[in-house]
């Protein structure tokens, strides 16, 4: 196969995939017909059928290809505080910027969610895990001395559960909410990320003993 046919069929797929993700948003995944699909990309539905046998494959590849994580592993990558409370806190204020310009994002989640039982969440942990396990290590290595022992799949799960929980209320709720609701809030998760909600550490915790 020659570069030219090569590059030709790649474009092709990336169109069905922009035009899925576009129609999946708009209309919903059930909303959605393979048909509406190929048309909008403007091909024929023999060539969709060329590069993906389903509409759910189809799906696959746009939860794949628009996760945010090509863009906030970069960000997060990229920062260059040496303390690692700043270096923390500017990961975390650059995933929710990064996020604000992805609403998107959690219309697709909950359809992987709600429609497919996150039955495809375990291949895009295959492809981010690495990534983000590497990133773990090397903070985790560089700043020992001023992190607690936790272990570092459970530090990232922890990480990723107050930024979701950030991200959900804010798109979902804080709209709708009084004005407290919203004041401060990203300085309000962010240091309960990084020092919880305790005063101090409680009788019988893992900070105590």
């Amino acid at each position: 196969m020659t570069d030219e046919i090569l590059s030709r069929g790649e474009r092709t797929r990336s169109e069905i995939i922009q035009a899925a993700h576009d129609l999946f948003i708009q209309q919903g995944y059930h909303g959605t017909s393979i048909r509406q699909i190929a048309s909008q990309a403007g091909v024929a539905l023999g060539g969709l059928y060329n590069h993906f046998k389903s509409k759910e494959q189809v799906f696959k590849a746009v939860f794949i290809e628009y996760h945010p994580y090509r863009e906030i592993l970069p960000l997060i990558e990229d920062a260059q505080e040496k303390d690692i409370e700043q270096f923390l806190r500017a990961s975390i204020y650059r995933m929710i910027r990064a996020m604000q310009q992805r609403p998107d994002f959690m219309n697709l989640m909950f359809i992987e969610i709600v429609e497919f039982k996150s039955t495809h969440i375990q291949e895009l942990f295959d492809l981010i895990m690495p990534q983000a396990m590497r990133l773990i290590g090397t903070v985790m290595k560089a700043h020992q001395a001023q992190l607690r022992p936790i272990p570092p799949f459970m530090l990232m799960r922890i990480f990723i559960g107050l930024f979701f929980a950030y991200y959900l209320t804010e798109i979902v709720i804080a709209n709708h909410a009084p004005e407290e609701f919203r004041l401060g809030a990203e300085d309000h998760f962010v240091d309960l990320v990084l020092h919880g909600i305790l005063a101090q550490a409680a009788p019988g915790s893992m900070e105590a003993s």
